[in-house]
């Protein structure tokens, strides 16, 4: 295995202990208190138990903001703390920190404990890297991030393939693995791109 490679997966691995230890450092679940628990824009329209262009947005103590918003959601008539949402944008902005976007075609939103089931082309951005994958939870309860199904990641030095990637924010460890134990996480060099 060349130098080459093996230090640009340490780097890879790096970046998401780093970004896993500031991402959820302000989103632990004693540190979370709503200030503005639900917010609906003035063109929203109510049919039923169907709304348009709805918004949900917090905030915790320490000024981290969390905001959803959707197209269109649903009332869940089995849980009325459930909302399930169509053509889905999330922002995650922590204090000091650069914005993190989450974009899917679906996701389940959980009113009263804020966990977030993404689902269907779902993407994650920030300045330089990119996550695609098809589901993507975010569970405040469970202080754990997991994204499944399709794991592809992209930065402008390397790409990434594996099953699955699991972010526990207490401990605030990241592992990003194959469902397969005999399969590898495959990664690989991008070529041509100024920085290699």
């Amino acid at each position: 295995m060349s130098k080459k490679l093996i230090l640009q997966s340490f780097l890879l691995i790096l970046f998401f202990l780093i970004g896993a230890y500031v991402f959820f450092k302000y989103f632990e679940k004693d540190n979370l208190k709503v200030e503005n628990k639900k917010t609906l824009n003035t063109q929203s329209v109510e049919k039923g138990n169907i709304i348009e262009d709805l918004r949900y947005f917090s905030i915790d103590k320490t000024g981290n903001q969390y905001e959803i918003k959707a197209k269109k959601g649903k009332i869940d008539n089995a849980d009325p703390n459930n909302i399930n949402m169509e053509k889905v944008s999330a922002i995650i902005h922590l204090e000091n920190s650069e914005k993190i976007y989450i974009n899917s075609d679906f996701a389940k939103y959980n009113t009263k404990s804020y966990d977030t089931f993404f689902k269907g082309s779902v993407t994650v951005k920030n300045d330089i890297h990119k996550l695609k994958s098809d589901y993507l939870d975010l569970s405040f309860e469970k202080n754990l991030v997991s994204i499944y199904e399709n794991v592809f990641y992209m930065s402008n030095i390397s790409q990434m393939k594996a099953d699955r990637a699991e972010i526990d924010i207490m401990k605030r460890k990241t592992k990003i693995f194959m469902n397969n134990t005999n399969e590898k996480v495959l990664i690989s060099n991008i070529e041509k791109n100024g920085n290699n």
